[in-house]
């Protein structure tokens, strides 16, 4: 039986982390969840279906059980969205899409093609993402009827799903702005330090690996910058005293998209630097 589609099953990305609490918590059938969390069966299935989907929750013997988070961190809330964009990264190999990659595919193309503001049915979007998956990225999902392609209605759930983990946020309406979320990458760059970098610091460049690999697709622009959305969050990262950008060793320098001059970013900064409390 082919794997169902996300943007078909979740429609309230909400009910994600209460049903996978509950779940920890030893409630292993919809109907025992559903007891447990007071939620409707609607919701139960979604959230089930969801959380199957993003490889946090398996099934044996009749029995849910909880698929491990990633990472400890002190917002159990973060975590939680954190673990859900690690587990779609996962989805997101060149070649070898996992189904579910439409989630950060869609968010790669906002990034690439500078979109920083745009309304959820805006059918020329979607459709544009839609050849751009097929001729650009050989990504082409499937279901028992044939192609899945991207319609109103996908867009829309598309669209809450990835502002409940954070890398949109609702403007009014239909209408959203396009950037990370600040906690999730302050967050990744303490993470990608500990991982790959050294002394507090790591490579812009090894940085933006890290982010591939374990939270979203990015890549830089086309004159070697840092897309304008993720260059917004760490220059005002660097204006709160939470990182620096330096020069340090001898790796390419890598500058920020339409941002100013200030202190704590030097001229050819090709590392982030997390300043001590």
């Amino acid at each position: 039986m082919s794997e169902g589609y996300i943007l078909n099953a979740l429609q309230t990305p909400g009910v994600l982390r209460p049903v996978y609490e509950s779940v920890c918590r030893g409630n292993g059938t919809r109907l025992t969840v559903r007891h447990d969390t007071g939620l409707d069966r609607d919701a139960v299935q979604q959230a089930t279906d969801g959380l199957r989907y993003v490889r946090l929750l398996g099934q044996e013997d009749g029995e849910y059980y909880a698929a491990d988070i990633p990472w400890e961190i002190e917002s159990d809330a973060l975590e939680f969205r954190m673990a859900v964009l690690h587990n779609l990264a996962q989805e997101c190999t060149p070649g070898d899409w996992g189904k579910q990659a439409v989630v950060l595919l869609n968010y790669q193309y906002l990034l690439e093609k500078d979109i920083q503001y745009f309304k959820n049915d805006d059918s020329v979007l979607y459709d544009s993402i839609n050849e751009w998956h097929r001729n650009e990225k050989n990504y082409i999902p499937m279901s028992q009827q044939g192609e899945i392609d991207l319609n109103k209605n996908k867009f829309v759930n598309w669209t809450r799903i990835i502002a409940y983990l954070g890398l949109v946020h609702k403007a009014s309406g239909r209408e959203h702005t396009v950037y990370p979320d600040p906690d999730i990458v302050e967050t990744s760059i303490q993470l990608a330090i500990e991982e790959r970098g050294s002394n507090g610091r790591i490579e812009i460049e090894k940085y933006l690996d890290w982010l591939r690999k374990n939270l979203f697709p990015i890549t830089r622009t086309s004159s070697g910058e840092l897309p304008a959305s993720l260059s917004r969050i760490l220059y005002n990262l660097v204006r709160d005293g939470t990182i620096s950008l330096v020069e340090y060793g001898d790796a390419g320098a890598v500058s920020l998209a339409r941002t100013p001059r200030r202190d704590g970013i030097d001229a050819e900064a090709n590392t982030i630097e997390v300043m001590s409390e």
